[in-house]
């Protein structure tokens, strides 16, 4: 494929590289780095100390085979837990050091969504890193209420678009009315490879978000062929499993 003045776009590594080791850990987003990755998304959850974990789901049934909620641990227990695959938990406050030199991407999940927002500004601010927040990280929410809540807390924080808002975005792109997709400015829009036989990979999807001034970002394509549709089609930025094509 020819990619002569194909805009390179910002390459994710989605929970690190889970090839090599179990997502969120040390382990994974090390080996995201080795293999060239400078920008890395992970989730964050809130222990019942008030500790932020690196955890996609509410319990740990998928790495470990437990089902208690993050929510009902504590740090120094989580500290204890190894998971089936190699590897532990890892909190927020490791990750920020062992990766200083990325960019960050913090998926917030809705559950104690709140709370993990007021500890996540709190611990900055108690460490004066609010502007390495704003410059460096960019923020998921899943409640327009948490979304909300961070920015009163954190002026200058950004945001990817919300799923909902993705969805009206994209609907109305396909059917060829972006003006129906209340699409913003300077926000990032998250598009799948497919919705249904529908490929939203496309250079004329990605133009619609850019006149609007809003960004885009491939979400999660899982084959060499939708990878490739994604740097054609122009998007800004993209989220993989897998690696920097």
């Amino acid at each position: 494929m020819n990619h002569t003045n194909i805009k390179r776009p910002l390459w994710i590594s989605h929970r690190g590289y889970k090839e090599q080791a179990v997502e969120n850990t040390y382990e994974a987003f090390k080996a995201a780095v080795d293999i060239g990755f400078t920008a890395l998304e992970t989730d964050l959850r809130i222990t019942k100390d008030n500790q932020i974990v690196l955890l996609h789901d509410r319990n740990f049934k998928r790495l470990s085979n437990d089902n208690r909620c993050v929510s009902k641990f504590s740090r120094s227990q989580l500290e204890k837990i190894r998971f089936s695959g190699g590897g532990q938990p890892l909190f927020f406050d490791q990750f920020i050091k062992e990766f200083s030199g990325c960019t960050w991407t913090f998926d917030i999940k809705y559950e104690n969504g709140d709370k993990t927002i007021q500890t996540l500004v709190s611990w900055a601010k108690s460490h004066g890193l609010e502007q390495l927040l704003t410059t460096g990280a960019r923020f998921l929410t899943w409640r327009a209420s948490h979304e909300k809540l961070l920015k009163n807390l954190l002026p200058g924080a950004v945001f990817y678009a919300r799923r909902i808002q993705c969805w009206r975005a994209g609907l109305a792109v396909i059917v060829g009315i972006p003006s129906w997709g209340a699409i913003r400015p300077n926000r990032t829009y998250a598009l799948p490879p497919y919705l249904g036989n529908i490929s939203l990979f496309r250079k004329s999807f990605v133009h619609c978000f850019h006149r609007k001034g809003a960004r885009t970002i491939a979400f999660l394509p899982e084959t060499v062929h939708d990878t490739r549709a994604a740097i054609e089609a122009g998007f800004d930025e993209i989220l993989t499993n897998g690696r920097i094509s």
